[in-house]
Formats: C-alpha cells, sequence, structure tokens
C-alpha cells in the first residue's frame, strides 16, 4: 500500500547517540562503585529518561543510587551532546535529501525530551530537514505507547496507517505498530527478535537499504 509521510525516530536512526547514552550510564554508575550490565543497557535503547529510571530502580544494586545515578547521567550526557561531536547514521542526509526532495511529509518521533530532542538535531545539522518534531514532553505516554507517533501523524494531518515509521529499536517499533502504521526496522545496538522482525515491512541492514526500499514503493 502507498504511504503519505515518514515518521523518524531520531536516537539511534539518524543520529548516532545510543552509545553516548550508554557510556553516560557506564561512567555514571562507575563514579558510583558500582556498575550497569550490558543487557541491562540494551533495555534502555529506545525508552525516555523517565522510563530507563523506572527500569534501572528495579535492579537492587542500583536502587540505592538512583537520584545520585540519574543525576550524573545527566551531566556526562549533556556536557558531550553541547561540546562533543554528535555523528550522524550513515545514509540519513541521503534519506532526508530525496525526502524533501519528493516532498513527502516527515517529522521526528523522539522518546527525547523536548529541549534535548531540539539541541541534538540543532548541533547535529539535521533540524532544518523537519516541520514538526513530536518528542515524550509533547504526550503523556512515551514509547512504547503510541502516543508520539499518534500525534506525530496528527500534525502532518496524515492518517496512521498511510505513515510509515522508520525505527531502531524495539520499543520504538512496538509503538509505531500499536499506532496502527507500517514500521521498517533499522537496528542499531540490539537486533530486533523473531517476532518483531515478522511484524515489520522490513528489517533493513542501514539507511541506505531502507531509502531503497521506500524508492520502490514510491516507483521512483
Amino acid at each position: 500500500m502507498p504511504y503519505d509521510a515518514i515518521l523518524l525516530d531520531m536516537d539511534g536512526l539518524m543520529i548516532d547517540t545510543e552509545q553516548l547514552c550508554a557510556q553516560a550510564w557506564r561512567d555514571a554508575a562507575s563514579e558510583l562503585g558500582t556498575r550497569i550490565g550490558e543487557d541491562t543497557l540494551h533495555q534502555l535503547v529506545g525508552l525516555s529518561h523517565q522510563h530507563c529510571l523506572r527500569h534501572l530502580q528495579q535492579h537492587p544494586e542500583l536502587s540505592t543510587h538512583m537520584p545520585a545515578l540519574a543525576q550524573l547521567n545527566r551531566q556526562y550526557y549533556h556536557q558531550q551532546l553541547q561540546h562533543g561531536d554528535i555523528p550522524l547514521k550513515p545514509g540519513i542526509t541521503a534519506l532526508l535529501d530525496w525526502l524533501r526532495q519528493q516532498a513527502i511529509p516527515r517529522a521526528v518521533g523522539t522518546a527525547t525530551e523536548g529541549q534535548l530532542a531540539q539541541l541534538k538535531l540543532q548541533r547535529s545539522g539535521l533540524a532544518p530537514y523537519f516541520q514538526h518534531v513530536v518528542s515524550a514532553s509533547d504526550v503523556a505516554n512515551s514509547k512504547p505507547a503510541p502516543d508520539i507517533y499518534l500525534a506525530a501523524a496528527a500534525r502532518l494531518q496524515v492518517a496512521p496507517q498511510r505513515c510509515i515509521v522508520l525505527e531502531d529499536s524495539v520499543h520504538g517499533a512496538s509503538a509505531a505498530l500499536a499506532a496502527n502504521m507500517r514500521v521498517i526496522i533499522v537496528p542499531d545496538i540490539v537486533q530486533p527478535p523473531a517476532s518483531m522482525a515478522k511484524q515489520a515491512l522490513a528489517v533493513c541492514e542501514d539507511l541506505f537499504a531502507a531509502r531503497e526500499l521506500l524508492q520502490q514503493m514510491r516507483g521512483a
């Protein structure tokens, strides 16, 4: 079925920040004399900061450190975002250029908080590609709930079933499917389970492959 709009996740899909976020959690835990396992870090991919805190709170070895852990994580992460490099994911510029040339409506749907999302888009140079950015600050429930993507579709005035979502995480893909949208998964840190892959329109190895699929569907 044709599509009328493309909705894109941000972290891990367009910009390579999931690794930066994971390292900020590692550094914060290390400063407090504890550690966060890699499996636990993988489970945080695609979640809002508040959802991450709730998830970490369930681990007894971390729960007593939570206020300080949260504060240190924000400190390390914001320092990197404000002063360090924010690398783009390969193929994102070519994809966004093609979407703009084809005049295909597009919006960002991110579990990141509003001000931080705008900072990332501005510093990465991607902000001019989008008229609409829906963040965790704009909805009652963040991913994996469908609210973010439903709000993005509403701002574009496009029916959910006419939207295709590009996502890297399982939580994000779940949000897209719950919104009755088709999803193309471009995995970053974590590969989707087989059950999720079957529900996706496609699982692409990179954004170049995702762009080719979208072009084929468009007949362009």
